[in-house]
């Protein structure tokens, strides 16, 4: 999260906020509640900025979801993903075909592996001023193979296509199945 009071007079006042404040990033404990993830000293989650926006997306292609937030008066600030984890992914590069964007905004993707569903949907924006990665990215956890993806298009059409593994990322082309 990004943030920050619309008011640079905010300062000069004791309201209990500020001009410029920390980002805040939030860890999901079993879709139930978010802990606070605390920030180390000397990174962007450190930083007391004004924020404004903040794009998300696989910056370096490496499965991990990075971010990059807009601030006032100042510059971009990225939060590299560095986890540790080694945990599975898949990302997909839609191509919308004749009657859908080339872009494929508009366009919902379901995967499921290792018994869950997830969906994902193509998106022409995010945050204030900003637009998040448009390639639906998944993280698969243990599992090491997809079992279904299912593509509905902006047109209307619904398609099934097949991946070739996990930890790529794998352009899907409208009408070609893969």
């Amino acid at each position: 999260m990004a943030d920050g009071h619309v008011y640079p007079e905010a300062d000069k006042y004791n309201w209990g906020t500020s001009w410029a404040e920390r980002p805040m990033l939030f860890h999901n404990i079993g879709g139930k509640s978010f802990e606070n993830v605390p920030a180390v000293e000397g990174t962007g989650l450190a930083d007391v900025i004004a924020g404004r926006g903040m794009a998300v997306g696989d910056l370096f292609n490496d499965g991990k979801l990075d971010a990059v937030i807009n601030v006032m008066d100042g510059h971009p600030v990225l939060l590299k993903n560095v986890s540790p984890d080694k945990n599975h992914w898949l990302e997909l590069k839609l191509v919308g075909g004749p009657k859908s964007p080339r872009d494929a905004v508009g366009a919902t993707v379901y995967l499921t592996a290792n018994g869950m569903k997830q969906r994902e949907d193509v998106l022409s924006g995010g945050s204030y001023l900003s637009s998040n990665d448009p390639r639906p990215h998944f993280g698969l956890g243990q599992a090491t193979k997809v079992d279904d993806v299912e593509i509905h298009w902006p047109d209307g059409k619904v398609e099934h296509a097949t991946v070739p593994g996990v930890d790529r990322i794998v352009t899907v082309a409208e009408g070609s199945g893969k």
